[in-house]
């Protein structure tokens, strides 16, 4: 069904009115120093390509820093202090996966000391280490995030005063190399780097200026110095490492906006399957807020509808979904507006790439067969509205951030069939296979649809269980897209 257009400021936007419709049938260590001249020739010849493919190209798409928590070392603070750093090396096993992760790339960067013979000076501890005593710095790459003991080790050093004088694209011409990141085209979005709790750091885009101010080289390379662990998505939006089935990690979030003076919150995600990554957290919705979303959306709710496939046209949504919905706006509503900024801080997305909150109500046997929520282009090849909104496949739906308002007893599972790598399904009502979370008054879970690298995961699949007799199932979910949307107001 054509997707509504909703105006908006700037340039109007069309609106997806609901969710598609998707039936889917070893390196050897080295070290090597960036400062002779012998060793400058590969890092030309990869900034010409990168020049030609990414120094051209608009602007990076995302704000800096914009809807993040502001949790790393303050940027401006003196190289004369000790270096602390925000997630230091030693816990880098948190970020880690036994088997290579598709565009995530894991990375220790060290403050050292090189001599005028370009050797390294032993060191002293790390929690002793002062940036004003180091004039290079060392990147242990782990790249696709292994924890398998194959990975590259790169040195830069300073040309001038310190490590705030090493130059972000010489740090930048060495990524691309070591990591084979791809610069930003017609359906690849720049890639990006971010400090090891999800603070955007730099993009391949960005450009950083003279001086000492935030955008500037010095502060680059200061945040970059002081981070200990950074993560590097080809995608450019970042992604929490799921590490493996089981592992938890408590994360900070950004004070509330109506409360901002309010001590930040943490809370702690559970990762609950890596194919597709989907990560739980209990708790991140009040009993008060759940109640407050359902009654609000109560009057509005009408029976769903799906965006058709160019296969699919002509059947009534029926055939896949029975459940009721409606999209609130959080404009004059500070309670939604406070979800919007924590949904952002929790998955460190900007909110600008939200679009408006879905609420969905399921009685009893009302069920969504499993699909996806991204937009495959080759499947809207009839559809204009479509192939415009995602730009034919540069822009998507990147992660869903869905929230359950009620507890239910007998089924209303939300289903991953295809959950630890199972192949397609035959039968997209079955629920008999896969991954089912329960719904849990409060509970989110975050699955993303676009892998790290920002390619359609097929096996993000999912779907709405039927729900047993004499139950009711409410929820909601935020679509989170790869680029900013604007859909909702800041």
């Amino acid at each position: 069904m054509a997707l509504k257009k909703k105006p908006m400021k700037p340039k109007p936007k069309a609106s997806p009115s609901s969710p598609p419709r998707g039936h889917s049938n070893g390196t050897s260590t080295s070290t090597s120093s960036v400062a002779p001249k012998s060793t400058l020739l590969p890092t030309i010849f990869a900034a010409i390509i990168a020049f030609m493919g990414g120094v051209l190209t608009p602007p990076s798409l995302h704000a800096y820093r914009e809807g993040m928590v502001g949790m790393s070392n303050s940027l401006d603070s003196s190289i004369s202090q000790n270096l602390i750093p925000q997630v230091p090396c030693s816990k880098i096993d948190d970020y880690l996966h036994a088997i290579p992760v598709h565009g995530l790339h894991v990375i220790c960067v060290e403050p050292i000391s090189v001599g005028v013979d370009g050797k390294e000076i032993p060191d002293i501890h790390e929690s002793q280490r002062n940036l004003a005593q180091s004039n290079a710095l060392r990147f242990t790459l782990y790249k696709g995030s292994h924890a398998g003991p194959l990975k590259r080790r790169v040195v830069v050093k300073s040309q001038g005063q310190g490590i705030k004088s090493i130059s972000w694209h010489e740090v930048k011409m060495n990524l691309i190399i070591e990591l084979l990141l791809v610069p930003e085209g017609k359906t690849q979005q720049p890639w990006a780097v971010f400090t090891a709790l999800g603070d955007r750091i730099v993009g391949a885009n960005d450009n950083p200026s003279t001086g000492n101010g935030p955008g500037s080289n010095s502060h680059v390379m200061d945040t970059i110095a002081t981070s200990g662990v950074i993560v590097v998505s080809q995608g450019g939006n970042w992604v929490w490492p799921g590490v493996r089935e089981g592992f938890e990690r408590t994360i900070q979030l950004a004070p509330s906006k109506s409360a901002p003076t309010k001590k930040p919150r943490n809370i702690t995600i559970e990762t609950l399957s890596l194919k597709p990554l989907v990560v739980s957290v209990k708790g991140f919705l009040s009993e008060e807020e759940c109640d407050y979303i359902a009654e609000k959306a109560g009057p509005s709710m009408r029976y769903s509808a799906v965006s058709l496939k160019d296969a699919d046209k002509g059947r009534p949504s029926s055939d896949w979904r029975t459940s009721q919905s409606t999209f609130l706006s959080a404009s004059d509503d500070p309670i939604l507006k406070d979800i919007e900024y924590r949904t952002a801080s929790l998955t460190r997305v900007p909110h600008s790439h939200q679009e408006y909150v879905q609420v969905l109500r399921y009685g009893t046997d009302e069920k969504y067969d499993a699909h996806h929520d991204y937009f495959d282009p080759r499947a809207y090849k009839s559809d204009q509205n479509t192939l415009r909104l995602i730009e034919n496949g540069k822009k998507n739906r990147f992660a869903t951030v869905f929230w359950y308002l009620t507890d239910v007893n007998d089924g209303g599972h939300t289903i991953f069939p295809r959950a630890g790598g199972l192949p397609p399904v035959r039968n997209h009502a079955d629920c008999s296979r896969g991954l089912k979370v329960q719904p849990q008054k409060g509970k989110v879970v975050i699955f993303y649809s676009l892998d790290a690298a920002g390619g359609l995961d097929e096996y993000s699949l999912h779907g709405a269980c039927p729900v047993g007799e004499n139950n009711v199932k409410w929820a909601a979910n935020k679509w989170i897209w790869n680029a900013p949307m604007n859909y909702v107001k800041p």
